[in-house]
């Protein structure tokens, strides 16, 4: 089972939120679909790349979506969606902000 991290939820909610208001919209649909994208790991749970990183201490991967990169953990038992980060966005300085805000 999918699950969602409140920092992940927060990525989407701030792409949303940052849109300029006549684009609102498409940026709600975009987001909706990779929602929809990031559902395939209900059956493919290591479809994304693994990511190495001294950060955490278990396995992290990647799945693209655009020009969004979906940050996951499969636990064995759910797949927990870490964060979703735009392309440009610093991969290392990310990771090191989100483990604080995981602990």
């Amino acid at each position: 089972m999918v699950k969602w991290t409140d920092n992940a939820i927060a990525n989407i909610t701030d792409f949303i939120d940052s849109a300029r208001f006549d684009t609102e919209n498409t940026a709600k649909n975009y987001m909706s679909k990779l929602v929809d994208y990031i559902d395939i790991l209900n059956t493919m749970p290591d479809l994304g790349k693994v990511i190495e990183n001294k950060v955490f201490n278990y396995e992290i991967r990647q799945l693209v979506y655009k020009s969004h990169k979906v940050i996951y953990h499969n636990d064995g038992k759910d797949i927990i969606i870490l964060a979703i980060l735009h392309s440009k966005m610093d991969f290392e300085i990310v990771l090191k902000r989100l483990k604080k805000g995981l602990k």
